[in-house]
Formats: C-alpha cells, structure tokens, sequence
C-alpha cells in the first residue's frame, strides 16, 4: 500500500467483488460467472491481506486470502476452467494456490482489457 490511490483501487475492488457475488445469488449455478467471482475475489484477499494486517489478526487474512485461492484452483481444476499460461493440473500449484489466483487475476485483467477495446 505504498501509493495514495491504492486503498481507493480495493474500494473499487471489494465493489467489483460484491456485485459480483450479488449476481451469483440471483442467478445461482453459472459457472462462468462463479469463476469470475473466484478470480477476483482470491485476487482481492491477496492484495487485500497486508492492508487489513493493520487492522485485525494477520493471520486472518492470510488465511482467507489463501482459501479463496484454493478455491479457484480446485473450481479451475475440476472444470478445466484455467486461462492462465500453467495449467491448473500442474503441480507446482499444489504449494502456491496464490500464485495461481494471481496468474489468473492477470489473464482475466488481460481479457477484460482486449473486450474493452474490441467494444470501442
């Protein structure tokens, strides 16, 4: 958090995220939409965990910040979902479930940024 912007971009985040999941609860069961989530959600509790450090147990958030990134990668791993450059399957993930949402996170940032300027 070394710049002035930085909590204003996980406000924006954390907004993203919840909007998100507020359509996961109308339309429950899309997938696409579910990983989604997941991949900004494990992005956000990454990014999230040193800022929040100051305010609760670090522990905590470490902790949640490595759950939602295993969650993507069992969701990716059983739904060969990956869009990443290293496969889900792969083995280094097994001990870097952040590594991976942060991979993840890139790709999906990547997509998001080509559909935009394919839009305009």
């Amino acid at each position: 958090m070394s710049t002035p912007t930085a909590p204003y971009a996980l406000l924006r985040a954390t907004a993203a995220v919840q909007r998100l999941d507020d359509e996961l609860t109308v339309r429950p069961g899309d997938r696409r939409r579910e990983r989604e989530y997941l991949v900004h959600r494990a992005a956000l509790a990454d990014r999230a965990a040193p800022a929040l450090a100051e305010v609760e147990d670090p522990a905590t958030s470490e902790q949640d910040a490595e759950n939602t990134a295993s969650r993507l990668l069992e969701h990716d791993r059983a739904h060969g979902t990956g869009r990443g450059p290293v496969p889900a399957a792969d083995a280094r993930w097994d001990t870097d479930a952040r590594g991976y949402a942060r991979q993840e996170h890139a790709a999906a940032v990547l997509d998001e940024h080509d559909q935009e300027h394919a839009r305009g």
